[in-house]
Formats: structure tokens, sequence, C-alpha cells
């Protein structure tokens, strides 16, 4: 029984190892895609892009293409609340 139960765990280990291999691959070609580069993050890997996007589209409306921190970060602000909204109905 003991032999059946390594086996388990060995095999959910690679799994999971598959897993944020996967997951690291994919947010690597989303950050290549928005040309950013993150530096540390504690928000899941949807909400980081939801963040580019809107990042990006804020930054591609302004005029000059200079960076209005304010802005963006109402922008943002808006966007996790719209989006909060929409959860919890």
């Amino acid at each position: 029984m003991e032999g059946a139960e390594e086996e388990l765990e060995r095999r959910s280990r690679f799994l999971s190892s598959l897993i944020q291999k996967k997951k690291s691959i994919e947010q690597h070609e989303q950050n290549e895609r928005f040309n950013i580069r993150v530096r540390a993050a504690d928000m899941p890997l949807p909400l980081q892009n939801l963040a580019f996007r809107c990042a990006r589209d804020s930054l591609d409306s302004m005029p000059n293409k200079k960076l209005d921190s304010k802005r963006l970060a109402l922008a943002l602000k808006k966007l996790s609340k719209d989006r909060w909204v929409l959860q919890s109905s």
C-alpha cells in the first residue's frame, strides 16, 4: 500500500511541475506580446493580463504617448471595480 501512495505522490509532483512550466511559458509569451518585463507580482495571471491590456490601451490613448500615472491608476481602479461588481452579481 505504501508503494502505491509514493507512486501517486510522485505523479502528483510531476503533473504539478508540468502545470507550473506551462503557466510560466504562457506568462512569458504574454509579457513579450505587451513588451513588458514583470519584476514581481502577487496577482493571478489573468488579472495581470487584464491590467497590462488596460495599461496599454490607456497609454495608447494618451497624447504624445506621455505616461500620466494618475489617469492610468484611475483607469485600473475603474476596471477592477467594474470587474468585481460583475463577479459579485
